[in-house]
C-alpha cells in the first residue's frame, strides 16, 4: 500500500484532473509536462496517477472514455528499473498490470491498464525489430493499432526523463510517436524541455519539508587557498578534501549502519567514449587514491562506471553499507540513478567553465531513510569542483541530448512550393586556421603594440647610459635581445606584463546552496597556484574558446602556435612561460583583443580568395514536416498563437518588436488566411531569395514572414522599421523580381519589406522597386481582404 506525502497526492490529483481534459479533447498528441525534482518521487506519483486513472475511468461520468491502455518509454535501461518498481508497488493490486513487449496480448492489442515499457534504443533505430515487419505481425505499431482501431482504446504515452528525448536520435524519436499518434504524452523530467501551458509542478522547497531530500548543498566547503604550486594539481588537492568529508560524514553515519559515498565526476562533453584529457583524470584519481588513500578497485573501495570499464563492484553499490567508498564516473550513471548513500559529489569541469547539471547534484539529495538526522552534517549535500568564476551557473542536464524543441507541420496542410536557393562555399575549404595565420598574428600583434624586429638602436641607447654598456649591438643580456628588452618596456608602458611569477585560480569556498538552478553568486573564494600541467591545459583552453568561428580541434595548435612564436621572436619568452604571460588577468583581455583583429584580418583575406568560388545553389523549398528550435533560445506560444503552420510556435527570446507585433496581427486574420509561417535566418532549409548587397557581395535574404491565403495567394513579407537595414532596398528589390517572376509562372504572389505605421494596425509594402526605406510615402496598404478577393 502507497501512502502518498501531501505534495504527491496534490501532483496527481492535478495530472488527473489534466489528463481527464486532454481525453475528452478532440486532438492527439497533447503533452501534459510533469516536473518533479529529483528524490520526489516521480516514478511512485506517475504510477499511482496510472492506478488511479485504470481505476476511476470507468465511473467517471466527466470522462468519454472509459478504458485507457499505457506504453511507458524511457532512455537506455531505465525502463527495466521503473518496470520492477511499478511490480512491487502493485503486487497486490489487479488495476495496472506492467508487461515488456514479449508478455503482450499480440492477438488482441493491449488491454486497459497494461504499461508497457520500452527503452527508446529498441524503437527509434531504423532496423529496430520492435517495429520492424514480419511474418507474423508482432510489432509495436501492429499492436498499437489493433488496441486503438480494433478496440477503440486509447493510449497514452509516458516519456520518462523527457529531456534525454530530445538527444542525437530525436528525429527518429519523433516519428515512432507520430506513428504511435497517443491520445496524450506525458512527459517526465527534473529538467523538461518540453515548453507547453499543460504542465505540473513539484516545488523542491516541498520535497525538503517532507524530509524526502537534503536541504541543500555546501559548495567547497574548508578549501584554503595557497600561493606557492603544489606538488599536488587542483584535482588532487580538491579529491583530499572530498574524501575528508567523506570520511567525516562515514563516523557520523556509523551508528544508521551507512557507508557514505563519494562520487567523482569527470568533465562532460555529451559524448561516452572518454577524451585524452579525460583520460588524464581518470588515471590521475586512480593513481592518487591508490598510493595516497590505499583505495583501489582491487580491494573493493573504487568502483568505476565508465563507457568501456566499470567494475565489478556495482552491483551492490546502491545498498546502505556497501564497501564502496569512492565511484569514478563520466554521465551514465546520471541518469535515473538512486543511490541515497551518495553524499559526496567531487566534479570536473574545465576550468573555464560556469555550469553544472541539476541532474548530476541530484544524485546527492536524497535522504538515504527519508528523514532528516539530529546531525545536521547529514542533511545536506557536498559538492566539491573546480569551477572558477563569481557566478556559478546550475543548468539542466547536459547528458547527451541537444537542449532542442521541435514543432510538428499542422495536420491537413495545404503546404506551397517555392524555389529557393541557398549559398555554396567552397567545400573543399575547411573551416579552420591555415598556416598564413601566423603571419597574420605576427603582423597584427607588431602593428598594435608598436613593437620592433629590426635592430633600430644599439644597446646603450636603449638603457640609456652609454658611460657603462660596452656591449656590441644585437649581443644578448640575460638571454634577451636589445629589440626584445625594448619591446618589453614597450609593451610595460603599456601595462602588459612581461615577468610573471605564477597564475592564481579561485575557487569557491563555503558556499551554501539551497536553490538548484539559475545562478549562485560566489562571495567566498579560495586561491591557489597553478602549476606548469595546469597551466598547459588552462591555455589550450583559452586558444580553443579564442579562435572565432573556426574548428576548434584543428585551429587550436595554430593559434597555440602562433601567440608561443610571436612572444618568443618579439620578446624573448620561453615556451613554458607563454601562457602565465597570456593568462595573467591583466594582460588577458589585451592577448584577446590582438587574436580578435588578427582573426578578422585573416577572415578578410580568406574571404577575398573565396568570394570567387561561392555560388547560389537553386532548390524547392516547402513548410517542413518538423523543425527543431534551440530551446534555451525560444518560447513556445503554445494557447497563444494558432494558425502558424507549425505547432506549437516557438518564437525567439530576442524577437524584434514589428516580428513580435506582425505575428499576432497576422494570427488574428483567420477569414482570409490559410496560415502563416515564420521563416528562419539562416540555412539551407529556410526559404531565401538571392540578392546583392549596398557592397555587391552575392547574399541570401531569408524572408520573415511566408503567409497563404484562403484563395492560394502567397504573401512573402519582411518586417522592417524605417532606415532600419542599409540593405533593405536591395532586399526588397530582389524580392520583387522575384515575385514578377513567380507571377509569370501563373502564381498569385505579392510582398516586399513591411514597414507599420506607429500607432496603428496598418502595414505598407512598395509592391515596387524603391531606393530607401526612410518613410513610405506612396507604398501600398496590406489589405489582406483586396489581396484574398483577386
Amino acid at each position: 500500500m502507497i501512502t502518498l506525502k501531501d505534495y504527491q497526492r496534490k501532483a496527481v490529483d492535478e495530472l488527473k484532473r489534466k489528463m481527464i481534459d486532454m481525453l475528452n479533447d478532440s486532438d492527439d498528441r497533447q503533452k501534459l509536462v510533469f516536473k518533479a525534482p529529483t528524490g520526489a518521487g516521480k516514478t511512485v506519483m506517475t504510477s499511482c496517477l496510472l492506478d488511479e486513472m485504470t481505476q476511476e475511468l470507468p465511473y467517471n461520468g466527466e470522462c468519454k472514455h472509459a478504458q485507457v491502455a499505457w506504453v511507458w518509454i524511457a532512455p537506455n535501461k531505465l525502463h527495466q528499473q521503473s518496470y520492477r518498481s511499478m511490480r512491487n508497488f502493485f503486487s497486490e493490486k489487479r488495476s495496472l498490470r506492467p508487461v515488456m513487449f514479449d508478455e503482450c496480448d499480440h492477438l488482441e492489442g493491449l488491454h486497459p491498464g497494461d504499461v508497457l515499457f520500452l527503452n527508446w534504443e529498441s524503437i527509434n533505430k531504423d532496423n529496430a525489430v520492435l517495429i520492424r515487419d514480419n511474418e507474423r505481425s508482432r510489432t509495436l505499431y501492429e499492436l498499437i493499432r489493433k488496441t486503438k482501431v480494433e478496440k477503440h482504446i486509447p493510449v497514452v504515452v509516458v516519456i520518462d526523463e523527457e529531456h534525454m528525448f530530445a538527444g542525437r536520435n530525436a528525429k527518429k524519436s519523433e516519428l515512432v510517436l507520430r506513428s504511435i499518434q497517443p491520445k496524450v504524452e506525458l512527459r517526465i523530467s527534473a529538467t523538461p524541455v518540453t515548453q507547453t501551458y499543460n504542465a505540473v509542478m513539484v516545488k523542491r522547497q516541498d520535497v525538503v519539508a517532507e524530509e524526502m531530500t537534503k536541504k541543500g548543498v555546501e559548495l567547497n566547503p574548508n578549501v584554503k587557498g595557497s600561493k606557492e604550486q603544489s606538488a599536488f594539481t587542483i584535482n588532487q588537492q580538491l579529491l583530499e578534501k572530498a574524501l575528508k568529508k567523506r570520511n567525516e560524514l562515514a563516523k557520523a553515519y556509523a551508528q544508521y549502519d551507512i557507508n557514505p559515498l563519494l562520487l567523482i565526476q569527470l568533465p562532460n562533453d555529451s559524448s561516452d567514449a572518454l577524451s585524452a584529457g579525460e583520460k588524464t583524470i581518470a588515471e590521475e584519481m586512480k593513481v592518487y587514491l591508490d598510493t595516497q588513500c590505499g583505495i583501489s578497485e582491487e580491494n573493493g573501495r573504487l568502483a568505476c562506471w565508465l563507457s568501456k570499464d566499470k567494475s565489478p563492484n556495482l552491483a551492490n553499490i546502491t545498498k546502505a553499507n556497501d564497501m564502496t567508498e569512492v565511484l569514478l564516473f563520466k554521465q551514465a550513471i546520471a541518469l535515473g540513478w538512486d543511490c541515497p548513500r551518495a553524499s559526496v559529489l567531487l566534479i570536473f569541469r574545465e576550468l573555464e567553465s560556469v555550469t553544472f547539471t541539476t541532474q548530476t547534484v541530484g544524485r546527492i539529495l536524497r535522504m538515504p531513510e527519508q528523514r532528516f538526522y539530529q546531525n545536521d552534517v547529514l542533511n545536506h549535500g557536498y559538492v566539491y569542483t573546480n569551477l572558477s568564476k563569481d557566478i556559478i551557473q546550475i543548468v539542466q542536464d547536459d547528458m547527451n541530448y541537444l537542449s532542442t524543441v521541435e514543432a510538428q507541420q499542422r495536420r491537413d496542410l495545404v503546404n506551397i512550393t517555392l524555389p529557393s536557393v541557398y549559398m555554396d562555399k567552397n567545400k573543399a575549404q575547411r573551416n579552420r586556421l591555415g598556416s598564413t595565420f601566423r603571419k597574420v598574428f605576427f603582423e597584427v600583434m607588431k602593428d598594435t603594440w608598436q613593437l620592433s624586429s629590426n635592430y633600430l638602436f644599439t644597446l646603450a641607447e636603449m638603457l640609456g647610459d652609454d658611460d657603462e654598456v660596452e656591449r656590441k649591438d644585437g649581443e644578448q643580456v640575460g638571454g634577451l635581445s636589445p629589440v626584445q628588452l625594448m619591446n618589453r618596456r614597450e609593451l610595460h608602458k603599456k601595462g602588459i606584463e612581461t615577468d610573471v611569477a605564477r597564475i592564481m585560480v579561485e575557487i569557491p569556498k563555503d558556499t551554501h546552496i539551497t536553490k538548484l538552478d539559475g545562478q549562485v553568486e560566489i562571495t567566498d573564494k579560495a586561491r591557489i597556484a597553478m602549476n606548469a600541467y595546469e597551466l598547459d591545459a588552462l591555455f589550450k583552453q583559452f586558444c580553443r574558446r579564442n579562435v572565432g568561428s573556426f574548428s576548434k580541434y584543428d585551429s587550436m595548435p595554430v593559434l597555440k602556435g602562433a601567440i608561443e612564436s610571436a612572444l618568443e621572436d618579439y620578446l624573448g619568452v620561453f615556451e613554458t612561460e607563454v601562457p602565465k604571460i597570456v593568462l595573467y588577468h591583466a594582460n588577458r583581455p589585451q592577448f584577446e583583443d590582438i587574436i580578435k583583429s588578427a582573426l578578422l584580418r585573416y577572415t578578410k583575406t580568406q574571404e577575398k580568395q573565396q568570394a570567387a568560388e561561392k555560388r547560389y545553389v537553386e532548390y524547392i523549398w516547402q513548410v517542413p514536416e518538423q523543425r527543431p528550435y534551440n530551446s534555451n533560445a525560444c518560447t513556445s506560444r503554445e494557447g497563444e498563437i494558432h494558425n502558424h503552420a507549425l505547432v506549437p510556435y516557438f518564437e525567439q527570446q530576442k524577437v524584434s518588436a514589428p516580428e513580435y507585433n506582425f505575428a499576432r496581427w497576422m494570427d488574428v486574420q483567420n477569414d482570409v488566411v490559410d496560415w502563416w509561417y515564420k521563416n528562419g535566418d539562416e540555412g539551407k532549409q529556410h526559404f531565401a531569395v538571392p540578392y546583392t548587397d549596398s557592397a555587391g557581395q552575392k547574399r541570401c535574404f531569408y524572408v520573415d514572414f511566408i503567409v497563404r491565403l484562403k484563395n492560394s495567394t502567397i504573401l512573402l513579407l519582411d518586417t522592417k522599421t524605417c532606415n532600419s537595414d542599409d540593405d533593405a532596398p536591395e532586399k526588397n528589390n530582389a524580392l520583387y523580381n522575384y515575385i514578377l517572376a513567380e507571377r509569370e509562372k501563373g502564381k498569385k504572389m505579392a510582398g516586399g519589406v513591411l514597414i507599420n505605421h506607429p500607432g496603428t494596425q496598418n502595414w505598407y509594402y512598395p509592391d515596387g522597386i524603391i531606393e530607401d526605406t526612410k518613410d513610405t510615402n506612396g507604398w501600398t496598404l496590406l489589405d489582406l481582404n483586396v489581396l484574398n478577393n483577386k
